[in-house]
């Protein structure tokens, strides 16, 4: 499922990233690899909070569709 969809303060394990290779590389980027343990913050107003390595991201939501966990 897609972390959006995920449970506030649950802890998710990432399986794929899906979307173009440069959707990818940003997520990549951002410390989203798949095996990597995230944390799902909060989700606001379209936009998602997501706890990855000791370091919390807000990404929007289209970005988080990509995130599967």
């Amino acid at each position: 499922m897609p972390i959006y969809m995920g449970d506030n303060g649950s802890s998710y394990t990432i399986q794929r990233l899906t979307g173009s290779g440069e959707v990818k590389a940003h997520l990549n980027s951002m410390g989203f690899n798949p095996g990597t343990e995230v944390r799902l913050v909060s989700k606001l107003s379209g936009n998602v909070i997501l706890a990855v390595k000791d370091t919390r991201v807000a990404i929007n939501a289209e970005e988080a569709r990509h995130i599967l966990v």
